[in-house]
């Protein structure tokens, strides 16, 4: 299918005029805050991972052991 242009070829596509700002376009203050929270993130989930494996399973005796 062909596409033809209809009326006025002036027009453009992409018009050139003030940049608008992108919502991907972060500012200073909320990167920081964005690196605040991943390492906050981190110390929570290295916690929880220290109590998980600092204590390691108990070795059952051998006399509990089926044969």
């Amino acid at each position: 299918m062909c596409l033809h242009c209809i009326g006025d070829e002036s027009t453009q596509v992409n018009p050139e005029g003030p940049r608008i700002s992108r919502p991907s376009d972060v500012t200073e203050r909320q990167s920081i805050n964005k690196r605040i929270q991943n390492m906050k993130a981190l110390k929570k989930e290295k916690m929880k991972l220290n109590k998980r494996f600092a204590k390691p399973a108990p070795v059952p005796e051998p006399g509990l052991l089926w044969p």
